[in-house]
């Protein structure tokens, strides 16, 4: 078994566990949706979830990932955010629920797009054939690259 202790457990929607250690994550917005959402004490409520294209979960949006959306996005309607690129992290020591927890947070800048070189491709296409095409399907949103590169990187993770 690997990965953060909560992945054990089936949470319905994402939290700062599911980036699995990592720092960041850059990810696209699909969809939303008003969801019914059983909390702590059982309460049900309405909440507004946000849906990414790299996840099967949804995110439980707050006012402050919300806003963040918004910022990046350059609109406050929703159905502008659906194809919006945004930096998922965790942001350690946040007080919710009576508690100082790890929370899921979105960045409030675009993420930044770096020209693919060579020896990127190379650490891509190896670390494809070593097993690791999903976190490499995650990282190409972070380059700009040739339709030649797109090509040959998508042919190898069509292998897997």
């Amino acid at each position: 078994m690997k990965g953060h202790w909560k992945k054990q457990f089936n949470y319905e929607y994402l939290g700062s566990y599911s980036l699995d250690g990592k720092k960041e994550i850059v990810v696209q917005v699909s969809r939303f949706a008003q969801e019914k959402v059983t909390g702590q004490q059982g309460r049900k409520e309405d909440c507004f979830v946000v849906y990414f294209k790299e996840f099967d979960k949804g995110m439980i949006l707050n006012r402050t990932n919300a806003k963040a959306i918004e910022k990046v996005s350059g609109s406050g309607l929703v159905e502008d955010w659906v194809g919006t690129q945004v930096t998922l992290y965790v942001e350690k020591g946040v007080k919710a629920f009576g508690d100082v927890v790890d929370a899921l947070r979105i960045r409030d800048k675009k993420p930044t797009r770096q020209t693919m070189t060579k020896e990127i491709e190379t650490s891509m296409l190896d670390a494809i054939k070593n097993g690791k095409g999903t976190q490499v399907e995650q990282a190409l949103v972070k380059y700009n690259m040739s339709a030649k590169q797109k090509e040959v990187i998508n042919l190898e993770l069509s292998k897997i």
